[in-house]
């Protein structure tokens, strides 16, 4: 193999594995419905977290991710950050079908998360949001992953949530 050969293979190898990243992310497919059973489930119950948020302000956290997709995120990453990693950071989630991110961190720009809101109307203002995300038209750019199409918004939305739940424990 010749030089040539070589580097034109070593190109090839990055935009192989992109273009197979955007292939099987596309098998993802969000259910919105199964999601919100889940979290009305959850309604009535002794909940506890094993994280260091409450589970209440688990739920505020992932309300104000649900609705900066509405109403927009007070704070972005840069625009070469949206444009490139952030969209492929999600189509690698999509692809392995969970999401893994610090979940003690807080949206940039958000409210401060209030540790003594009952946790049965933080759970409500999450079930709200998202009703709300699956009624509406016109979307908001993600803070980090920029511009997304409305499954991919859910799909993210609930790759999000599904996540947190991990640590929210009942009884």
């Amino acid at each position: 193999m010749n030089r040539r050969h070589f580097l034109y293979s070593l190109a090839a190898v990055p935009v192989l594995a992109v273009a197979g990243i955007e292939l099987a992310s596309r098998r993802f497919i969000p259910e919105a419905d199964i999601l919100l059973a889940k979290l009305e489930g959850l309604k009535g119950q002794q909940l506890h977290s094993s994280g260091s948020w409450s589970p209440t302000m688990v739920f505020q956290h992932l309300a104000q991710s649900v609705m900066g997709s509405v109403t927009g995120y007070p704070e972005h990453k840069a625009a070469w950050f949206t444009h490139t990693l952030g969209p492929l950071a999600l189509k690698v989630f999509k692809t392995a079908g969970a999401m893994q991110h610090p979940l003690d961190e807080a949206i940039p720009g958000m409210p401060e998360l209030d540790a003594n809101l009952p946790v049965e109307t933080a759970l409500d203002q999450l079930i709200s949001a998202l009703q709300l995300f699956q009624q509406s038209t016109l979307l908001q750019p993600h803070f980090a992953y920029g511009s997304l199409s409305q499954n991919d918004f859910m799909a993210a939305h609930q790759l999000h949530i599904e996540q947190h739940l991990t640590q929210i424990g009942v009884g």
